[in-house]
């Protein structure tokens, strides 16, 4: 499974902070914890500071590529001026990740030729300019339209991963089914399943309970992948069960090593 570590965001306090006064040797243990933890991808989200969201990300990216060359990125912005500006001063050897585009043409034309160009694989989030669907139905009718615009320009489907969005369960409780509903059904057009899990537990107490168990139910729906912190000890013990039970771990190898190597809860 593909794990996107989370912790490089400006909207925690530390990470902002960190940006702010160019600590180095921060960004650098953030981001080396989450590598030994597992992680597949770092993302790297500069949008909440009070310098320059462009002039921040180069330097995050600059800083991590110095220290861990070998590193994925995934360059994660609202703003398409910022990823293109971080994919060039990407110059480690790593993959790339995108995060991410709509059903808005707009983001599309912005960013796919940027994907295209720097190889990258690519999130595309399932809402349009009218904003995020109720139904799983209408997830996919989004979903395709997407593939659709991305396949012909020449994208390969096996690099672009779907986030179905999953809202509060504390304020609209039928919304994880209608995720957990439409990852099976986004995986038969052809492409790959993707979640942010915080959004689940919003607003309601012990919220990794949430979201780990919300994770091993999205795990046996089909999901591919996840943007979670990979240093959350219970994330990883439940993500290493559940691949286990489905069958995704070969003889639970994954699991059994995990547990003697104390990484389990």
């Amino acid at each position: 499974m593909l794990i996107v570590g989370e912790r490089i965001n400006s909207t925690r306090e530390k990470i902002q902070e960190a940006i702010g006064r160019r600590d180095r040797a921060f960004i650098v243990k953030e981001t080396s914890r989450q590598v030994a933890a597992g992680a597949t991808f770092i993302d790297i989200n500069c949008a909440v500071t009070s310098g320059d969201e462009a002039q921040d990300m180069d330097w995050v990216l600059s800083v991590i590529q110095s220290e861990l060359p070998q590193v994925n990125i995934c360059i994660d912005s609202p703003s398409y001026i910022a990823i293109d500006r971080a994919i060039k001063v990407y110059k480690a050897c790593g993959m790339l990740m995108i995060n991410s585009i709509t059903a808005e043409w707009s983001r599309i034309d912005n960013i796919l030729p940027l994907a295209l160009k720097a190889n990258a694989k690519l999130i595309a989030l399932t809402m349009d300019d009218k904003g995020m669907p109720d139904t799983a139905e209408d997830r996919v009718k989004i979903a395709r339209l997407i593939l659709d615009r991305v396949k012909s320009e020449g994208f390969d489907p096996k690099n672009l991963y779907f986030d179905p969005l999953i809202r509060p369960i504390s304020t609209e409780p039928m919304q994880a089914r209608e995720f957990l509903k439409s990852i099976p059904m986004i995986k038969d057009l052809g492409a790959n399943t993707i979640c942010g899990l915080s959004n689940v537990s919003f607003g309601l107490p012990d919220r990794k309970l949430i979201n780990s168990n919300f994770l091993s139910m999205a795990i046996f729906a089909g999901l591919d992948a996840a943007i979670l912190d990979p240093t959350d000890k219970l994330m990883s013990s439940n993500i290493r069960a559940a691949l286990a039970i489905v069958g995704k771990d070969d003889y639970c190898a994954d699991y059994i090593k995990a547990f003697r190597d104390g990484n389990l809860v």
